[in-house]
């Protein structure tokens, strides 16, 4: 049972009256409730929320949060806290122990406003320190306010845990995630690494037939269609019209893609609006701040007219374009700065994060009705449970060629993510890199819809061949692979062991060298992934069972197969990027 007597107290910088209290308890759970109310007089004033309560420190190996990324070590209760808002992360921290276990998890039901999570071991006494801190919405504001705090000490793997989580900002906050259409769950092609700014209708359509010959089932064509400028900042953001010099007829441009097989998705610049825009004149004095290096400003979403505007240039991109998905950037860089105007004539919000929902919601609502299968894409660190709601399709943040990262980005994101797609950041690697080398990337997304940006026609042989065989076995693995309960062992370690399980399969991926493979509790078929360079592999064998093996290597190609008999272990040497299919007789 969690200790009563730790309970939160709550401190403000406005004059209010609260009360905490237990709505629910289950064995080793908990949901409190806090009620506050305060005088409206005091709404043009900041008011700061905080709330502090602190727990033993007994058997936490580590701490995770959705954008925790690399970090996942304990903190002093001194150092920097972890933001969440709307289009950032999620309000929830999870302590765990070395066994991957559950030690005390911790989720809030502030899922829109900012704020400040600052959960740190005090030195003194070996407690760990829990500060909620948070700033109630300036201007148009209720009397009162209430949030509802989520624990657990329940001991069960920590991935369940976060799942109940999931279920419960579901539950209790009315979240109805956005639909999935299958697509969106097979391997997609993007531009943006392969090609950036320099985009054009011939080269995205020789590309993109090349891609379809390989299986890919979707491009996403990311900036640089909209302008000629290739120096990546945003100074012609705003207009959105297809450059008439490299995609003079974008309609004709899109069909022609769609012919080939493949779903066209399309990047857009949600918040930014560029100086040398046609349409700056009209939005200049609506921004929330300008920035001089980018020579654009940020849209300031409390105008109506703003909103407006965003989304009929969406509505227009499905509706007369005929595209299948949008992929939305950059939707965290909607929050106030200092510079930022209060509440003024003209807004019908007075807090940014509702006027984002506003926009968020409407577009969702309005895209799908043209079009019941639309794909919108977001990306860490914009994947909070609000975000589910308006978008299908989750990426991980930019890392170009750093395999560790997808692999720690995909994880993270399915804990919280439950059915919505999630995809891998763009794979991208030299056009003399081995095969091997790619499959080791290939691997460490593998539990995500994997994207590919590499230049499809410096390919040689084998790349070719490493590519249609892993594109064809994510397809046949789809709901293995991207619906099942994910896994993922020693996340203090950057999860060097992942598996799921699915109706008598599991698929089981070792990212680290000198692992045992433990089959005493296979299921009818297994498949084992070998994402490593360390050859020797080790299997521990059922009892009564016969077990027959195939081995193939990263492209596919059958390198040995046969049956263990006896109890005890057996030893395979297993090539780099490898697969080991085992499958018993009992």
């Amino acid at each position: 049972m969690i200790n009563a007597r730790q309970e939160w107290k709550v401190t403000g910088s406005f004059p209010m009256e609260y009360q905490v209290h237990t709505i629910w308890t289950d064995g080793r759970k908990q949901c409190h409730k806090l009620c506050l109310r305060y005088d409206v007089s005091t709404r043009k004033e900041e008011r700061k929320l905080r709330l502090v309560r602190s727990f033993p420190m007994l058997d936490i190996s580590g701490r995770w949060y959705p954008t925790c990324s690399f970090d996942r070590s304990i903190k002093a209760d001194w150092f920097e806290g972890v933001h969440s808002m709307t289009a950032i992360s999620a309000p929830v921290m999870c302590f765990y122990n070395a066994a991957s276990q559950n030690r005390h998890t911790i989720a809030l039901s502030e899922i829109k406003q900012e704020l400040i999570m600052q959960y740190g071991i005090h030195e003194e006494d070996g407690t760990m320190m829990c500060q909620v801190e948070m700033t109630l919405p300036k201007g148009m504001f209720p009397e009162s306010y209430e949030l509802l705090i989520w624990e657990s000490e329940k001991e069960e793997p920590y991935w369940c845990t976060l799942n109940e989580v999931r279920a419960w900002w579901e539950k209790e906050l009315t979240i109805e995630p956005m639909s999935v259409p299958d697509v969106a769950r097979l391997p997609m092609y993007s531009f943006w690494y392969s090609q950036h700014q320099n985009v054009t209708a011939e080269s995205v359509e020789a590309e993109s037939k090349r891609a379809a010959s390989l299986g890919f089932s979707s491009v996403i064509v990311d900036d640089g269609w909209q302008t000629e400028d290739n120096q990546r900042g945003y100074a012609f953001c705003g207009d959105w019209e297809p450059s008439k010099v490299k995609f003079p007829d974008f309609p004709g441009h899109v069909k022609r893609v769609q012919e080939m097989g493949l779903k066209y998705i399309v990047w857009f610049s949600v918040p930014y609006i560029g100086k040398k825009s046609r349409i700056w004149e009209s939005f200049q004095d609506k921004l929330l701040c300008y920035d001089g290096f980018q020579q654009a400003g940020v849209l300031d979403l409390r105008y109506p007219e703003v909103r407006e505007y965003l989304k009929r240039i969406y509505k227009r991109a499905v509706n007369e374009w005929k595209i299948d998905g949008l992929k939305l950037d950059f939707i965290d860089e909607f929050y106030l700065r200092k510079e930022s105007p209060f509440f003024e004539e003209g807004m019908d919000c007075a807090d940014i994060q509702e006027a984002l929902n506003r926009l968020l919601t409407e577009t969702m609502t309005e895209l799908t009705a043209i079009r019941p299968d639309c794909m919108i894409e977001f990306r860490q660190r914009y994947i909070g449970p609000q975000i589910r709601k308006y978008g299908n399709l989750l990426r991980v943040s930019d890392c170009p060629g750093a395999g560790i990262s997808n692999r720690i980005g995909t994880v993270d994101l399915r804990l919280l993510s439950g059915e919505t797609a999630v995809h891998s950041d763009m794979l991208m690697w030299h056009k003399e890199e081995r095969a091997e080398e790619a499959a080791l990337q290939i691997e460490s997304s593998l539990f995500s819809t994997v994207q590919i940006s590499v230049d499809l026609s410096t390919l040689t042989e084998r790349m070719r061949k490493l590519l249609i065989f892993w594109i064809t076995f994510m397809k046949e693995k789809a709901k293995l692979l991207q619906e099942s309960q994910l896994q993922p062992a020693e996340p203090e370690n950057l999860y060097p062991e992942v598996s799921a399980d699915n109706e008598g399969e599991r698929l089981l991926v070792h990212y680290s060298g000198k692992r045992a493979v433990d089959l005493r509790q296979i299921p009818k078929q297994m498949t084992y992934i070998h994402g490593t360079k360390a050859e020797e592999v080790i299997f521990r064998m059922p009892k009564g069972a016969s077990l027959h093996y195939q081995m193939l290597d990263c492209v596919g190609d059958l390198q040995e197969k046969g049956v263990w008999k006896k109890e005890g272990f057996e030893t395979l040497s297993i090539p780099t990027g490898g697969i080991v299919e085992l499958w018993c007789d009992r």
